[in-house]
């Protein structure tokens, strides 16, 4: 061995001369060790929540087989679409059915002691929790209230399900508030995700909507995603039905000019947007003095909605078929039909919750978008069906929801446009987002309807104790 060639760590040592090697000092900015965080499976509670996540995925996608079975044969006992959904070609008969559902829907509020304001399913997503001792009740009037024909969606009932099973479980076990909150946003989104037959889409609107804190983000993203998957595993086998290609459109050649015009539908689609707050706070307003009558307010809202029904068949129900009736005899309906039907259907749509109706928001809203659509192309029939359609139907409930990529993701998928033609969809949905939630003109709307509203009707606590 020569003189300058190093000796081996065991050599070293053997000698006493050399201290034995250590790791190398970490750098500045960079983390130890011991910082380094642990990964995500090994982080404690994960697959606590990812268990609660699968099972409650099982669970959900049962009760919405049995939710929307039954909205199902409900409706099919007493509604045809008629042969011309035209101006007046509504029986009058309906009347006395939605005025039915009104009078029933009352007698249940009042039996069941539900309180006049419930927090709804935009706002349950954001606060991690649904209040268990309300589910029943309200999924009981929400069916009530769907087969009756009011213009609401499915999604109240089915979230308040999932959100009520996931927080009813982790309160009862005392699991704590980050698997709670995981947990009603999973029971959430196992219900979307059987109900849109696409996981993926539930996903991004429960987590657009409920934005998790930073810490808990990963958490939720994979567990939504596994009681999403979970319940379309369950669901589709069974009932079959689907929403990819539900309102498939006749494909267009992507130009770049489209682009640019679909700003003025987004800025359409903005407009009616706040003209759908402004109704809302208006109903809201007109109610007030039937607060504490509410068997009276629920049979006045059923009447009215029923003889808009009469006037305009088109605005009943969630709108899912009446849509495909409009995709279809667009034309032949023409531009003026359509539009009353746009505003008929923003109208019921705030009457219903006004006037104690329980249901979601999501499902009429596409409606108003989607007819919204259908009526500029047959204003301007330069502009592809494909392009309108897509992005009013996106773009106004993504404006009014502030879920503008969930609202997207949902309008690709079930009108299966290609990639090009997507974009000018999102470039509509941007600019209605932009127009309304991004400058502050929502949020400043429904804070002064909620004063308005709070000032000129405060229920008597005993009234409120009676859900009246």
């Amino acid at each position: 061995m020569s003189v300058n060639q190093p000796t081996s760590d065991k050599e070293q040592a053997d000698k006493g001369s050399a201290r034995p090697l250590r790791r190398p000092e970490p750098s500045a900015g960079s983390q130890s060790g011991s910082d380094v965080p642990p990964p995500l499976t090994a982080r404690p509670g994960f697959w606590v929540i990812m268990g609660w996540a699968a099972v409650l995925g099982v669970l959900i996608a049962i009760a919405a087989l049995v939710f929307l079975g039954l909205l199902k044969g409900g409706t099919d006992l007493w509604y045809t679409e008629p042969k011309n959904p035209g101006w007046f070609d509504g029986p009058l008969w309906w009347v006395a059915v939605t005025a039915g559902a009104g009078l029933l829907v009352g007698l249940l509020r009042r039996f069941f002691r539900l309180p006049v304001n419930q927090p709804g399913t935009i706002v349950e997503m954001k606060e991690g929790r649904v209040e268990p001792s309300t589910v029943l009740s309200s999924v009981v009037v929400s069916l009530v209230t769907l087969v009756g024909g009011a213009s609401l969606g499915p999604e109240a009932a089915l979230g308040k399900m999932g959100g009520g099973l996931g927080t009813l479980v982790s309160e009862r076990l005392k699991l704590g508030e980050r698997v709670r909150e995981a947990n009603t946003l999973s029971g959430m989104a196992g219900a979307f995700g059987a109900l849109l037959s696409a996981p993926y889409v539930a996903v991004a609107i429960i987590l657009e909507v409920a934005r998790p804190k930073v810490g808990r983000f990963s958490d939720t993203l994979i567990a939504t995603l596994l009681a999403a998957t979970v319940g379309f595993a369950v669901y589709f086998p069974i009932a079959g039905s689907t929403f990819v290609g539900l309102y498939r459109v006749p494909s267009f050649k992507y130009h770049d000019w489209q682009l640019a015009a679909a700003i003025p539908l987004g800025l359409a689609a903005a407009v009616l947007a706040l003209v759908t707050v402004i109704a809302l706070g208006l109903m809201k307003k007109l109610t007030a003095p039937l607060t504490e009558h509410t068997i009276l307010r629920s049979t006045i809202g059923g009447i009215v909605f029923g003889l808009v029904a009469v006037a305009l068949p088109l605005t009943l129900f969630t709108g899912t078929d009446q849509l495909k009736t409009v995709l279809h005899d667009g034309a032949m309906l023409g531009a003026g039909l359509l539009i009353a039907v746009v505003f008929a259907k923003i109208l019921v749509f705030a009457l219903c919750p006004a006037t104690g109706f329980i249901g979601g928001p999501f499902f009429p809203l596409v409606m108003v978008g989607g007819t919204a659509g259908v009526a500029v192309h047959d204003l301007i029939p330069g502009l592809p069906l494909a392009l309108t359609f897509s992005a009013m139907l996106a773009a106004l409930p993504g404006a009014l929801v502030a879920v503008p990529f969930g609202l997207l993701l949902l309008s690709i998928l079930i009108t299966q446009i290609g990639t090009l033609q997507s974009a000018p969809v999102a470039v509509a949905v941007l600019t209605a987002y932009l127009a309304l939630s991004g400058t502050g003109t929502l949020m400043a709307l429904i804070n002064k309807g909620k004063e308005a509203a709070s000032s000129d009707a405060q229920p008597a606590p005993s009234t409120a104790a009676k859900g009246a």
